[in-house]
């Protein structure tokens, strides 16, 4: 299976457009720093803040760009119009899989939810994953309800942004389904809960690391896993601190791939804050 996935940033030019070079270039280099494949247009991908033709461009690059990795396309939207739409738009540029986060900002009964994947479900043979990150959606499901929700057909994967570990153990247990981790400070505690693997902002700039982390945890040498998992940490909150989308395309511009600037109203990085990341 693909372990680690990288939710790659949109580079984008100085006028505001994608930067296909650039974009490029940053698949190439998570996929030779030991990414197994590529999350494309998600939250890190500042997808909410692209219109659903950028949206379609960026993932139709990004897969010609991969050369046969692994892809999922994010295709998460409010509406179910738009959703399905960028679903079949994935089949079609040659997506692996799909992936949704549930529909928010209304008040949707879990009923609406279930049947927001259901039909998403129908609209491609792809297979599709539910994406919970209730930090962003304000959706949290109970172990029942992802029950329920991984019962549809066509769910295979789950992205888990939470650190209910409880309930992740528990969907886990009973629905066999792969689960991503997407909480990077918390990696190796999701694996020893149960996760598979990871999806994480920070990948972008260490995949490595995820990928030693998940190779020392299945060796059982938990004391060198542990350490590594600090070594991420450190990382992950100096990005926190300081903005991470902005932060990460910072730091991947030191790394030799220019991504540009996050969209507005996402600010830029005070002295300070550049300061702050190029100490660590």
């Amino acid at each position: 299976m693909k372990e680690i996935l990288v939710p790659i940033v949109t580079p984008f030019c100085e006028d505001g457009s994608m930067d296909e070079a650039a974009l490029r270039a940053l698949v190439r280099h998570v996929l030779s720093r030991g990414a197994d494949g590529l999350y494309v247009c998600g939250t890190s991908a500042e997808c909410y803040l692209m219109t659903p033709d950028e949206r379609k461009r960026v993932l139709a690059c990004a897969v010609r760009a991969a050369d046969g990795a692994f892809v999922v396309a994010h295709v998460g939207a409010v509406g179910s119009d738009v959703s399905e739409n960028l679903a079949r738009h994935a089949a079609q540029a040659g997506a692996d899989a799909i992936a949704s986060v549930p529909p928010f900002a209304y008040a949707f009964t879990f009923d609406e939810v279930y049947d927001y994947y259901r039909m998403l479900g129908r609209s491609t043979r792809l297979p599709l994953m539910l994406y919970a990150i209730s930090q962003s959606t304000g959706r949290s499901f109970t172990a029942d309800q992802f029950e329920r929700l991984l019962g549809i057909d066509g769910v295979q994967y789950v992205k888990y942004t939470e650190t209910d570990y409880f309930t992740m153990e528990r969907l886990k247990s009973h629905t066999g389904k792969f689960v991503y981790s997407g909480k990077d400070e918390c990696f190796l505690s999701a694996l020893a809960a149960g996760a598979d693997g990871g999806i994480g902002t920070s990948f972008n700039l260490m995949p490595e690391k995820f990928r030693r982390i998940l190779s020392l945890y299945r060796a059982g040498r938990m004391e060198e896993a542990l350490e590594v998992q600090h070594e991420v940490n450190e990382v992950v909150y100096a990005l926190l601190q300081c903005g991470l989308l902005e932060s990460c395309k910072y730091l991947l511009a030191r790394q030799g791939v220019d991504c540009g600037h996050a969209r507005r109203p996402f600010a830029r990085l005070t002295e300070a804050a550049r300061h702050t990341l190029d100490e660590v």
